[in-house]
């Protein structure tokens, strides 16, 4: 796995390139725990490369939404393929996070 980092104005957006599994979340908390003390807010997590998550992925999206809106900030996902969007369901995140199909409009639903 490996995160890709793309600032649009105010809004970081956090690629996740493969499995967003225990083994490799620690690669998205560690970018997410930089940019945070960087007083960064608002996320968007583009799952259009990723195939698939675990509870230790879920729970790493759960602990950024955390922390983002102890900040006054926000996590939005975009693009989660059909598994991804399953287990989202499944598991009731999809009711935590807003979630969007594409992430253009993810990005600019902050504004």
């Amino acid at each position: 796995m490996s995160v890709q980092e793309t600032r649009y104005d105010d809004v970081m957006v956090l690629t996740v390139k493969g499995e967003l599994g225990a083994e490799e979340c620690p690669l998205l908390r560690t970018a997410a725990e930089r940019l945070l003390a960087g007083n960064q807010r608002d996320f968007v997590v583009d799952l259009g490369q990723t195939g698939g998550a675990d509870s230790a992925g879920l729970e790493t999206l759960t602990w950024l939404r955390r922390e983002a809106e102890d900040r006054l900030g926000l996590v939005k996902l975009a693009a989660p393929d059909p598994t991804v969007r399953k287990i989202l369901e499944m598991t009731r995140l999809d009711r935590q996070f807003e979630v969007f199909d594409d992430l253009e409009p993810a990005i600019q639903s902050f504004a």
